[in-house]
């Protein structure tokens, strides 16, 4: 379904995928902090391997978003990939904010946040 806008056409069949790519990344995160959360208690890695084990949750999140969209929308996968992994970022921004966390004083991590959800999620659109 088409309607057009004051923009031009917006296909809402893409929106939507675009959508469900971003709560497929989110649920593929809860799925993988779950699993990760139980090596964590099993084997009491060190800080360093935590935050790591942190920012490969988030990629692999991002990368299978962006590859379900990418497979929704039949051209330029990247885009709505990356679109996919912007849009997860902000979520993880919002709940950052909502925590109560003071993302000010982290500008360098969250900037190397942003790099990597957009990158997972355009690199997943285009293996799509």
């Amino acid at each position: 379904m088409k309607t057009e806008g004051s923009h031009g056409k917006v296909d809402l069949r893409k929106v939507q995928a675009l959508l469900t790519g971003v709560v497929a990344a989110a649920m593929a995160t809860i799925l993988l902090l779950a699993v990760f959360a139980l090596i964590v208690w099993k084997m009491e890695p060190s800080a360093g391997a935590e935050n790591v084990g942190v920012i490969c949750v988030s990629v692999l999140s991002c990368f299978a978003g962006g590859f379900f969209c990418g497979k929704k929308n039949d051209t330029k996968g990247f885009l709505w990939g990356l679109a996919v992994g912007v849009l997860y970022f902000a979520l993880l921004l919002l709940l950052r904010i909502g925590s109560g966390q003071d993302v000010g004083a982290h500008l360098f991590s969250l900037f190397t946040t942003f790099l990597y959800c957009a990158g997972s999620g355009m690199l997943g659109g285009m293996i799509s």
